[in-house]
């Protein structure tokens, strides 16, 4: 693939980390993370990393208008030759349309969009599952990716603990949230390159899924 930049949609728990990094390692090429991205460009001696500096340091939600310049100048700077990975960004409808003028100010085609589509009780069970440790921040799951020392930190041994923002309710609403801004998000980016995977299956299996699917799209886009 050349210079394309591919979008993972997926509600919190449907995996979307976990490929989104195996993906970048199968095809050599970077994940970045919102955060990541907005973090490196604050830290830039120019307007707009001051004025994000500023957003970041009172704790403020960045609007939309200041993640897509950040993305922008990314982009932009560092668009590296065999393509890049957004991870948590389009989280939107504006943001969709953003980054396709982004991209078409550019000269480049529009994103090849992964969608990660788990059931609610596969979503329920993955993130109820979740444990971190307090002293190295070390996370696990109990179902899938449980520490070798049971209740404990592999790395300090320490107590594992279940966050707040993983009980239940809290996930009930964060899942919701997920579902109203997803629908328009998935309803704009149908008419390009879009690919439904379903999220409930084993990570290998999904991991094969996506390689295939990249590497179609990548051999359409040559021919």
């Amino acid at each position: 693939m050349s210079e394309r930049v591919i979008v993972f949609i997926g509600a919190p728990g449907s995996g979307k980390g976990t490929q989104s990094s195996r993906l970048a390692k199968q095809l050599g090429i970077p994940a970045l993370s919102t955060g990541e991205m907005l973090r490196a460009e604050a830290r830039r001696e120019t307007p707009a990393g001051r004025k994000l500096r500023d957003i970041l340091a009172a704790g403020s939600l960045v609007d939309d208008s200041v993640v897509c310049d950040a993305v922008n100048a990314r982009l932009r700077r560092d668009m590296p030759a065999r393509g890049i990975i957004l991870d948590g960004f389009p989280r939107n409808l504006p943001q969709a349309e953003c980054l396709d003028g982004i991209l078409a100010a550019m000269g480049k085609p529009g994103p090849l969009v992964l969608h990660l589509q788990a059931s609610r009780q596969c979503l329920m069970e993955r993130l109820t599952s979740r444990r971190h440790c307090e002293i190295c921040g070390a996370v696990y799951n109990l179902a899938l990716r449980p520490s070798r020392l049971g209740w404990n930190c592999e790395n300090d041994g320490a107590l594992l603990a279940q966050r707040e923002d993983d009980a239940e309710a809290v996930i009930s609403h964060r899942l919701n949230e997920f579902d109203r801004a997803c629908a328009p998000l998935v309803s704009f980016y149908r008419r390009g390159d879009y690919h439904l995977i379903d999220g409930d299956q084993d990570a290998e299996v999904v991991s094969g899924t996506l390689f295939a699917i990249v590497a179609m799209s990548a051999a359409r886009a040559a021919a």
